[in-house]
């Protein structure tokens, strides 16, 4: 399988690195190649969100990433999503 596809295989736990794996204090991953709980690796925020983890840890700020947007938990979201499924 090449290209886009190979990021929505099937993974087990810890496939990936942490964004700064344990004990590390000069190294990072970012983009689609670190780990980030709950979050869909396909998309620019998650690359956003592990290069600001990278750089908050590593630094030592008091800063944390946005927050990952739960969709399927916004009534919104579903109540929309529910509406698309039902249109003929």
């Amino acid at each position: 399988m090449a290209g886009a596809n190979r990021q929505f295989l099937v993974r087990k736990a810890g496939g990936r690195p942490q964004v700064v794996p344990e004990g590390c204090t000069n190294l990072d991953f970012i983009g689609q190649y670190a780990e980030v709980p709950d979050d869909v690796v396909f998309t620019v925020g998650y690359s956003v969100r592990t290069a600001w983890t990278a750089v908050a840890t590593l630094l030592n700020l008091d800063r944390q990433p946005p927050p990952v947007y739960k969709g399927d938990h916004d009534p919104k979201a579903l109540v929309d999503a529910l509406h698309t499924m039902h249109r003929r």
